[in-house]
């Protein structure tokens, strides 16, 4: 959203609610901040997709520990046949009878030794779902804060309302007061003082439409971003408690190294890209299984075979169970694999090595920005006692008739212009301290929100 802030008229844009309250017409429903983090978590597109991405990895997961659970392989049928009787020398057909004939196939194969390369598979899997767990951790990490920015600018939006109400309430007075005395004549109130209030005042009216729609838009983008259809209306009044005192530079960056969630995914995506390449490097051994099968048949249209040198493929029923090894000499597709594993290695440790140095930075920056809005905000809060005061001297110079429109003009704009800084300053403060706990991984950096 984008703000009005080179202008003083752009910073009273608001003012206009007070001069057309007939403009809002918006249903929005409320909530707060605490129910907004609940629905937030159940109902954000994109929290939902990381989610959708763990089950995408725990198949892979499944798939991988197949090889622990025999395979069976079953083939049942029934067929038509018609009646043959004889033996392997002499047999004599009937095609006027016909009868059923059943046969049912069951083979089972289980791998018992594979060179570790099912077990690497395993690690594999497993350490691939738990960096898919730890990305989504950061996926709701960075949601959180995108939240809160959200909810943070729509304060920002009534804060603009609240500061501007008692501005707009001078102005309507100090207009009726200077009318009436201009209408007098007495020259107190000349035609170019007049002349400046009514363009002040138009100037703010000017700004009603941009401003209403930033509202609307507000209030409509948070709605979406929670799962809602309908723009959301913030209860909160006030801007979030930030704490004074924040702990050392080195403090934060080894809580980062602990708790925040990409570093994990990386790590764990590094474990995982390691297993596959041992994995892929078992493809060059075979694997040792034991197999068992068994074979029925019948039909009471042909007479049984007894002899064992005898084929019979109607009534033989047979059981084996057998020790086997597999062994495929693809060599090329498995050094092609390997390669491709070792260089997903490769960039996962890349990737390592610039979370390592990258999050720090991050965490650094952050403090560092934190610190000077805090700084910035004790210097706005001097600025506004400043123009307050100058703004009461003119506004009493100009109800005594010794000062003039243009200074009193100036003296409010100057008095809005750092109130409505010192909200946009504690914003950014309150974002500043949001964006500190999201590099960090720890969401309590922000303390609790109030209502006053």
């Amino acid at each position: 959203m984008q703000w009005c802030r080179t202008e003083i008229c752009q910073i009273l844009c608001s003012t206009v609610l007070f001069l057309m309250p007939s403009a809002f017409t918006l249903a929005e429903k409320p909530i707060r901040f605490s129910e907004g983090l609940t629905q937030l978590l159940k109902k954000n597109a994109t929290i939902l997709e990381s989610r959708a991405q763990i089950l995408s990895y725990s198949a892979y997961e499944s798939e991988a520990s197949a090889p622990d659970y025999p395979t069976f392989s079953l083939l049942t049928f029934v067929a038509p046949i018609f009646e043959s009787r004889g033996n392997a020398q002499f047999s004599q057909d009937n095609f006027n009878k016909w009868g059923p004939f059943v046969r049912s196939e069951l083979t089972i194969i289980y791998p018992i030794f594979s060179f570790g390369r099912i077990g690497e598979g395993k690690k594999a899997a497993a350490y691939a779902v738990e960096g898919a767990r730890f990305l989504h951790e950061s996926q709701i990490n960075k949601t959180i804060y995108e939240y809160k920015q959200l909810y943070l600018q729509i304060i920002l939006l009534n804060r603009y309302k609240t500061v501007l109400d008692e501005a707009a309430e001078k102005l309507r007075t100090i207009l009726n007061r200077a009318e009436k005395i201009y209408k007098k004549g007495t020259g107190e109130v000349q035609r170019k003082d007049l002349t400046r209030l009514k363009l002040f005042a138009l100037e703010l009216e000017r700004f009603a439409a941009e401003w209403l729609a930033n509202k609307k838009s507000a209030a409509l983008a948070l709605g979406h971003f929670l799962g809602e259809s309908e723009p959301l209306l913030v209860l909160e009044n006030d801007f979030p408690r930030v704490e004074e005192a924040t702990r050392s530079l080195e403090q934060l960056i080894a809580e980062s190294r602990e708790k925040n969630p990409e570093l994990k995914a990386v790590a764990a995506g590094l474990k995982a890209r390691y297993h596959q390449v041992e994995m892929e490097k078992g493809g060059k051994l075979p694997v040792l299984f034991i197999a068992g099968r068994t074979e029925l048949n019948y039909t009471a249209l042909r007479d049984p075979q007894q002899s064992t040198y005898a084929f019979d493929p109607f009534n033989r029923n047979w059981l084996v169970a057998v020790l086997g090894v597999r062994w495929e000499f693809d060599f090329g597709n498995t050094k092609a694999k390997i390669e491709r594993a070792q260089a997903e290695l490769e960039k996962m440790q890349a990737k390592q090595q610039q979370a390592l140095t990258g999050i720090p930075l991050k965490v650094a920056m952050a403090m560092w920005d934190f610190e000077k809005l805090r700084a910035q905000s004790e210097i706005v809060k001097n600025k506004y006692k400043e123009a307050n005061k100058w703004a009461i001297s003119e506004l009493t110079a100009y109800s005594a008739g010794t000062g003039n429109a243009k200074d009193l003009v100036e003296a409010l704009g100057a008095q809005l212009m750092t109130e409505k800084e010192l909200a946009e300053v504690e914003y950014q403060l309150c974002l500043a301290s949001a964006r500190l706990a999201m590099e960090i991984g720890d969401q309590a950096l922000l303390s609790q929100w109030q209502q006053e």
